[in-house]
């Protein structure tokens, strides 16, 4: 049985002599294992990264390193339960963070991506996900060398599929994601966004052994679970009160519920937005009134020179 436990992430250090030899285990399989067919597969350093992520999590649970003869396709983990687990991973730079930073000064929550084409592919019949994250040396290749100190694990927590199916946000390909401070993506592939804070939390990573079929069936019946950031959905709130949708009753709900007190940044530049209003007070639509509100939620900026 399941113990339940805050999504922390547990981080592994795998920059010692001991995490070099797993790095170098993970290496040995991408080498032998590297799959260039399949639509959306991953490259060869992610693929690397996975193996190096159930190798890990394989030592930490006191299993056989993986089987070469007979690795399933569907999963990578069997559970003593029967419980089949696949170990997500994916790696960067920086070390996993809960929370990051941006220029208005609320924290955007972590999330976790899955490629679409094979969340709902019923040949990989893996019954939960495990989430991890790894922070590579600068080239990002295995297996790096014994005197680069970046290479740490972070096992985030685990989720049921059919929560990810039930809960999880699908966003086709040009959807925008946002980075950090002031960097957007758009998803070049089918994606579901499931966020950290809503993940099952391990206190130790052996302690997944005592995940059992119960377990995974309790998940998968919880109640949805917001997978925005808090300050994404006070800008849809925004949006859909513009739209006739929702109230300004709605928006206090959400900045409440969410505990967002400061202003969020819109998508777009603020002088944009500016520019909308100076038009429309040319059109006799607004008055200064509206620009001064304006101002004091999104001020105007100037140009004041480039920095290099």
């Amino acid at each position: 049985m399941y113990t339940s436990a805050e999504p922390k992430p547990i981080e592994v250090d795998l920059s010692t002599a001991a995490g070099f030899e797993l790095r170098k285990q993970a290496s040995a399989w991408l080498e032998k294992h590297l799959n260039t067919t399949g639509a959306q597969r991953a490259g060869k350093n992610e693929q690397g990264y996975g193996a190096l992520a159930e190798i890990v999590v394989r030592k930490e649970l006191g299993m056989e390193p993986i089987k070469e003869e007979d690795h399933p396709v569907g999963y990578d983990i069997l559970l003593p339960s029967g419980v089949k687990v696949d170990v997500k991973c994916r790696g960067g730079d920086f070390p996993f963070k809960e929370t990051y930073e941006s220029s208005d000064g609320i924290p955007r929550e972590a999330k976790h991506n899955f490629f679409a084409r094979q969340l709902h592919d019923p040949s990989l019949d893996a019954d939960v996900f495990l989430l991890t994250h790894l922070t590579v040396s600068s080239k990002g290749e295995l297996p790096g060398s014994l005197r680069e100190k970046k290479w740490r694990l972070y096992v985030c927590g685990w989720v049921s599929k059919k929560r990810v199916l039930s809960e999880g946000v699908y966003l086709p390909p040009q959807s925008l994601s946002e980075q950090g401070k002031s960097s957007w993506m758009s998803y070049q592939y089918h994606q579901v966004e499931f966020y950290n804070k809503n993940l099952n939390g391990l206190a130790r990573i052996v302690d997944l052994n005592g995940l059992d079929k119960a377990d995974v069936e309790t998940d998968a019946a919880k109640p949805l679970s917001l997978h925005l950031t808090a300050a994404d959905a006070v800008r849809i709130t925004h949006d859909l009160i513009g739209r006739g949708i929702l109230k300004t009753e709605h928006l206090d709900f959400v900045k409440r519920e969410l505990g967002v007190a400061k202003v969020v940044r819109p998508i777009l530049h603020a002088n944009q937005y500016h520019h909308l209003l100076e038009w429309l007070k040319q059109k006799g639509k607004v008055g200064d009134e509206d620009l001064a509100r304006l101002s004091s939620e999104a001020p105007k900026e100037p140009f004041s020179g480039i920095s290099s």
